[in-house]
Order: structure tokens, then sequence, then C-alpha cells
């Protein structure tokens, strides 16, 4: 059995691993945001600071501040040493489903479903930039490089977007259902999408041409994410199970089974050796990766 991570009392909707791998953080629907000692499964912190659901988090580069998006409209900064609150950043009009931050920090991007990603200044907390989506965003992703970003929506459309610029680079192929989430390849040049339709679609960037479209078996996709060195893909379906998919052999590799109800999140530590995974079924699981 995997390791438990126990504390959420509804939902457990995002996690995010720090980029020392120490720590995991998690966003819920009982409305906390909370941060766990990895390696001996503690809770070390859980604040209630947002009046709705916390639908994403995500750690700065350096590791000294977490970003929660929550149903409440906010995106929301802690200091991760003791969950002070750094700062609140308004200015959506409906649910922020997504957060992260730029790779050198000088940015903190937000997706929300008033039909708007927002591009803020770490700097100084303000709103640098609006891009105006069709369908409510769903999910927020950083290029490497920081050049643009990818937000997928509701109605199954991916857009790509220059940084800081407004001037969209690429739109996607419409996937046929909600484009749950996305992820850029750690060198940039795949972007993973995971479609409600059973189906993750890998797209070449800059060209966006589809590369191939992985079937999740007779279950939803709801969440995925690359392993550090890019080889793997983990997938998180609506029935609880999570797929680890290896590039070289293009296949699923391995299988892991223990969560009740859909997978919400996953995150990898940062040395690959570990796979985290957060459920409806109220926990955090962490998965020991083979080889």
């Amino acid at each position: 059995m995997p390791d438990l991570f126990v504390g959420h009392t509804d939902w457990v909707n995002a996690i995010a691993f720090s980029p020392g791998g120490r720590f995991l953080a998690s966003g819920g629907k009982d409305r906390t945001v909370r941060l766990w000692e990895v390696w001996n499964w503690q809770q070390i912190w859980a604040i209630k600071g947002h009046a709705d659901w916390v639908k994403s988090v995500a750690f700065s580069p350096d590791g000294s501040l977490i970003a929660t998006g929550s149903g409440d409209k906010t995106v929301k900064v802690w200091a991760t040493k003791n969950g002070a609150l750094v700062a609140t950043l308004s200015g959506h009009t409906d649910w922020v489903n997504s957060v992260t931050f730029s790779p050198s920090g000088r940015w903190l991007l937000s997706g929300s479903a008033d039909k708007t990603a927002k591009l803020w200044d770490t700097k100084t907390w303000e709103q640098a930039k609006t891009y105006v989506h069709m369908s409510l965003v769903y999910s927020v992703a950083f290029s490497p490089s920081e050049d643009f970003f990818a937000a997928g929506t509701y109605e199954g459309i991916v857009k790509v977007w220059r940084v800081p610029e407004e001037e969209s680079l690429l739109t996607l192929p419409d996937h046929g259902d909600w484009v749950r989430c996305i992820v850029f390849s750690p060198d940039g040049r795949r972007l993973a999408t995971c479609c409600w339709n059973e189906t993750v679609r890998l797209w070449r960037i800059p060209e966006g041409d589809l590369e191939a479209i992985l079937t999740v078996p007779k279950t939803a996709a709801t969440s995925i994410t690359f392993s550090p060195n890019g080889k793997m893909l983990a997938i998180g379906t609506h029935s609880g199970q999570v797929f680890l998919y290896e590039f070289s052999a293009q296949k699923f590799v391995q299988v892991f089974q223990g969560h009740t109800d859909h997978v919400s999140s996953l995150a990898f530590s940062p040395d690959g050796k570990w796979l985290a995974s957060g459920s409806r079924d109220k926990t955090i699981r962490l998965w020991k990766i083979e080889g």
C-alpha cells in the first residue's frame, strides 16, 4: 500500500510538490490549504483562508510561496514557512480553476471560469495582462522557456499565448469535450492535454501537430503530469486508477490502484522517484516509481 496523507474532510482538488521535494501542498473542497512534510507524512499547517473550494495550488520556483485559486474568485499567496497570507489577488469574476508560477518566478498565471487567464506581476502582485477566451478556462500551464503559456477550456479548445504580450500563437483543434488538464513536457517540446472523453492527446510544440492519442481504458482521464525527465506521463482517472505511460515503450507500464474516487491532481517528486495523487476520496497517496 502507498503512504497516505489524511486530513482533508472533503475532496482533494489539487496537490503540488515543493521544488526541493520536502513538502507537499494541497487544496480541497473543504476550503483549506494544507502543507505536509512528505517523508514523515505529517501535516505542518492547515489554513481555511478561502471562502469557497480551493481549486488549484502551486509553489513558487524557490519554494517560499504557495499560490492558490478558489471558487471565491480570488488568488491568494501564502508563505510556505508558516502559512501567513502574503497577498490576495482580485480581478476574476468567477471561479479560479488553475494557478501556476512561471519558471523564473517572475509571473503568476491564473485561469478562471470567467473565460479569462490573467498574468500577475509577482514583484507588485498587480495584474499585468488579461487573455480572453470563448469558454471557461479550466487549466493553464507555462512553457519551460516562459515565452508562452497554454490554456485549456471547457468547450474543448486549447490556445497558446505569447508572454507577456497578448498575442495568440496557436489554437489546437477542438478536442470534442472538456479539456480538464494541460501540461508541458520538461523540454517544452510536447504539450499533453487531458480530455473528459477518455483520451490524452500529445501535441508537438510550437508546430501544433498531433503526435499521439492515448486512450485510457473504460474511464475518463482527469489529471496528467510529466515525470521530471520527460520519459513518462502519469494519468489520473475518474475511476480512481493512476496509469503510468512510458514513451520509449509506447505503452502503460504501471497501474496504481487504491483511490476509491476521481483522481483530481497528480504531482511527481522533483527526483522522479515518487508520484503523489489527490482524490475526491479525501486522501492523498504517494506511489513509488519503479526503475
